[in-house]
């Protein structure tokens, strides 16, 4: 009976593994996209920043949502709330998790306070 020799890693494939890797970290991570004066449009993104944006999106949204919400009740009561509690996941921003404020002395009456979020 013959005994096969241990066989170890062949260098090619260490190399094809540390190329896969590197396609992976730089697909995750993107490239910068060129120093000062560079003149793209816009630059890649990582799938980090992609999900953020969806969130930001997202929160938009709901505030949209929210604020039809409030003038249907306006335009059947004439008047605004005095309170709005909206429910579940609706009435929080996906980013902090903090809940919308609602004023309706203001010109928008429901708004976020997540930082970065005040112009939505």
């Amino acid at each position: 009976m013959q005994r096969r020799a241990a066989r170890g890693f062949v260098l090619v494939e260490i190399l094809i593994v540390i190329a896969i890797i590197a396609l992976l970290v730089v697909g995750y991570h993107g490239l910068s996209g060129g120093g000062e004066g560079d003149n793209t449009i816009e630059k890649p993104s990582t799938p980090k920043q992609a999900i953020d944006r969806g969130k930001l999106a997202e929160c938009a949204a709901n505030l949209r949502n929210l604020r039809a919400e409030i003038e249907m009740f306006h335009a059947e009561h004439g008047r605004y709330p005095e309170k709005f509690n909206p429910s579940g996941s609706v009435g929080t921003c996906p980013v902090s998790g903090k809940p919308y404020v609602y004023d309706p002395q203001t010109e928008r009456k429901i708004h976020c306070t997540t930082p970065g979020h005040e112009d939505l």
